[in-house]
């Protein structure tokens, strides 16, 4: 998604083999960004524009009257079986392509409205069926929306009511239920105060401080003892993008069901939403409030609107780069990018012994220091961004860029208004050269955002949530950037919304330097596969202690693969041999990994089954992959701990909780074994664990296991977090339980 569609690499590729060694030699690495993209601007010829725009047909953005009648449909067939996520997620796709003021658009708010009432959002639900009225619902249908509204409001009375009464009554007993939550939220509120002391470093808390060497660069170091759980960054993105279904969207036969992030979060502060309010003019763009739709647009999206299917096709970085520019403005993008012109190398030597003098704040002038290594990237990638970067300027009006800023600053606004067509070639010069360096920045500065993500259209049985961490966007964050990757981190990196937080995920003694990962990490990758994917993407060799040590090990035994002979380990390459001398058995490691991806491929479609509340059949055919996995797999492989999450799912579905529990509770072990103690991948499977003992009203366990996971997540996501207060509202119902309270009575 970062790149652009593969048809237009290629096409920069055709054209790159079409270059002579003097054309080639604008993108080498002694040519500047602004050399790399003049040369992309000469190169860009109408078959590369062509290419683009058929590209961009196909992507198109534009509102289209048969897809709200698609999705609207489609819609009302999952409201028919009682998916009503699924529901509200399809009817707000239709939403998306339907035009204001039109009958389309009023049926399916109303139809939207319907699905929130049945999922109990009321106050939601009264919007909806407020903005199907303002659309114009026909009146031979208003006395439905009527009576729901008047429902809604009846459950909203009712609602109020319930509280204050159970205010009065359950109030000790809920205090004392809440305490561990509030001492947890007074904790991390102290914590967020040391962030807004840090006179060197902005949203980084005073343990740390900003330090440079030949050897590191800029980095950050402890300077105090730091404690398992502290804060020591909380950063909202300098820009955010969210990740884009690519897919067709418009055209005969095109549309489907597939939801993607784009359809679930925010476009603007990244919140998952339900109801979402589209863009008035266009189909992608979405937004949980009319506060984020006009911030989107009067920031950035009154430029992306238009651009739609080009973005969509030029890939994410290109948009990143692109809304870089257009949230910090014309006029201060022209002066910071003149002002660092051909000083780079000055610039970095002084800010190794000046790191400490000058406030690093997470600000433009931050971001355009960060590393883009233009040296470095491969000609043939830089001719690549080059032409992307060209192409997207083909497009831009730079009055359009700059009227709006001039109307909203004073009289000497930079602006290029009124000036000669040189004037506005220097502009789009300037506003390309930008692109183009941001472009090669986020190659190796950018950050995944993530999100915990649970399956909009899960079975109505699953009584046990299979949450997963999904990317959600991409970012820039100039103050977690200072942060050096490490293969073994000593911090966590967790989302909410468009905020970074780095927590301490271990403790940190004074004077250690402060690392997170960048994505290869020494528990989800082997040495050689991490080493060239720094090498490939952030331009070095990782010399951490986890790699230090790794790097002298001669140990070849396979962690994947067992002796189906004896279940004695394996070792060598091609041919893997039991390390068994008497055994003597022997496997050919292709094969084994053939056998691997077909029982994955079988646990993936027992997953499916399970998603359509098939139960029965899933656990036939997990147990039938259970038995075929011990027979040549480690015990230790990670594939037992899918199953065994898998088969909890499937007995729980029954209500057979203690076999549930059997099988999570294996599960769990392995997590633990592989990813450690305190790691977010054990907290979510204790979650599974909580609900399942929960179910099961096990309850000496169930708050046993709470407390554990309230300790975890806690460490990585902070008190507020969605999981959480689900884990609170369970502890407090267990407590609240009769004998629970006459115990604690005694």
């Amino acid at each position: 998604m970062e790149l652009p569609l593969l048809d237009w690499q290629n096409c920069a590729c055709k054209k790159w083999s079409q270059l002579t060694s003097y054309e080639k030699a604008n993108f080498s690495a002694d040519s500047n960004v602004k050399e790399s993209f003049i040369a992309g601007w000469t190169q860009l010829q109408q078959e590369e524009e062509e290419v683009l725009e058929r590209l961009c047909s196909d992507l198109s953005v534009e509102k289209e009257l048969r897809a709200v009648l698609f999705y609207k449909e489609e819609g009302n067939k999952r409201f028919g079986r009682k998916q009503y996520t699924a529901a509200a997620v399809l009817y707000s796709k239709a939403i998306s392509h339907a035009s204001p003021g039109t009958e389309e658009i009023a049926v399916c708010f109303a139809n939207r409205s319907a699905v929130l009432f049945h999922l109990g959002h009321y106050s939601v639900c009264l919007e909806d069926i407020n903005r199907a009225q303002e659309h114009g619902y026909p009146e031979r249908l208003k006395n439905k929306i009527l009576q729901r509204q008047a429902e809604c409001l009846q459950k909203l009375k009712q609602s109020v009511s319930s509280n204050t009464v159970s205010s009065r009554t359950e109030g000790a007993r809920l205090t004392e239920a809440t305490g561990d939550l509030a001492k947890y939220s007074m904790s991390y509120k102290q914590q967020e105060l040391k962030l807004n002391r840090n006179l060197q470093i902005t949203n980084a808390s005073t343990s740390l401080t900003l330090k440079s060497s030949s050897s590191q660069g800029r980095h950050l170091v402890a300077s105090e003892d730091i404690a398992q759980g502290d804060i020591l960054i909380c950063e909202e993105a300098y820009v955010s993008v969210i990740i884009p279904n690519r897919n067709p969207l418009s055209g005969q036969n095109t549309w489907d069901v597939t939801v993607s992030n784009s359809d679930l979060y925010c476009h603007h502060c990244l919140q998952r939403i339900l109801a979402s309010l589209p863009c008035q003019h266009c189909s992608f763009a979405r937004y949980c409030s009319s506060k984020c739709l006009d911030e989107a647009w009067n920031n950035y999206h009154y430029v992306e609107c238009s651009l739609g299917g080009l973005l969509l096709s030029l890939g994410i970085f290109c948009q990143t780069a692109l809304r870089i520019v257009l949230l910090t403005g014309y006029r201060q993008v022209s002066e910071v990018l003149i002002q660092s012109s051909n000083t780079r190398v000055k610039t970095q030597s002084c800010s190794l012994n000046d790191a400490s003098k000058e406030q690093y704040c997470s600000d433009y002038k931050s971001l355009v220091n960060l590393l883009a290594h233009i040296e470095q990237h491969k000609e043939e990638r830089k001719f690549l961004y080059a032409l992307t970067s060209a192409a997207l300027c083909k497009k831009l009006c730079i009055d359009q860029l700059t009227s709006r800023e001039a109307s909203t600053s004073s009289e000497d606004t930079m602006s290029m208004e009124g000036h000669t067509r040189q004037d506005q070639s220097q502009g789009l010069q300037l506003i390309g050269s930008a692109i183009l360096q941001h472009m090669l920045q986020l190659h190796c500065n950018a950050q995944a955002v993530t999100a915990i993500c649970e399956g909009y259209e899960e079975s109505a049985t699953s009584l046990v949530e299979s949450n997963k961490c999904v990317r959600l966007a991409t970012a820039l964050f100039p103050v977690l950037s200072l942060l050096n990757h490490s293969c073994d981190p000593n911090t966590t990196v967790s989302f909410q919304g468009r905020c970074a937080m780095v927590k301490a995920s271990r403790p940190i003694q004074k004077g250690e330097e402060v690392v997170h990962c960048y994505g290869p990490h020494k528990l989800r990758m082997d040495f050689e596969e991490r080493h060239k994917l720094l090498k490939d993407q952030y331009f070095f060799v990782c010399q951490c202690e986890a790699c230090t040590q790794e790097q002298g090990s001669k140990d070849k035994t396979s962690c994947d693969f067992c002796c189906p002979k004896c279940q004695a380990a394996l070792e060598g390459e091609d041919e893997l041999n039991c390390v068994i001398g008497s055994c003597g058995h022997s496997l050919r490691k292709d094969q084994a990994v053939l056998r691997l991806q077909n029982l994955q491929h079988v646990v993936h479609l027992a997953r499916e089954q399970l998603q359509d509340s098939n139960s029965d059949v899933a656990r036939r055919m997990l147990l039938s992959c259970l038995s075929e996995s011990r027979q040549f797999l480690s015990q230790n492989h990670m594939l037992f701990g899918e199953i065994f999450d898998q088969l909890a799912q499937a007995e729980a579905s029954k209500g057979d909780w203690a076999a549930a529990s059997e099988y999570l509770r294996k599960s769990i072990h392995l997590v633990r074994q592989r990813y450690g103690s305190s790691s977010l991948e054990l907290g979510h499977e204790l979650f599974k664990l909580s609900q399942i003992l929960f179910n099961g009203r096990e309850v000496a366990d169930a708050l046993d296991i709470i407390l554990r996971t309230q300790h975890i997540l806690t460490m990585h996501y902070g008190p507020e977090h969605s999981l959480l207060q689900e884990l609170q509202e369970m502890k407090t119902c267990l407590l609240q339980l009769p004998w629970i309270g006459a115990a604690q009575e005694k």
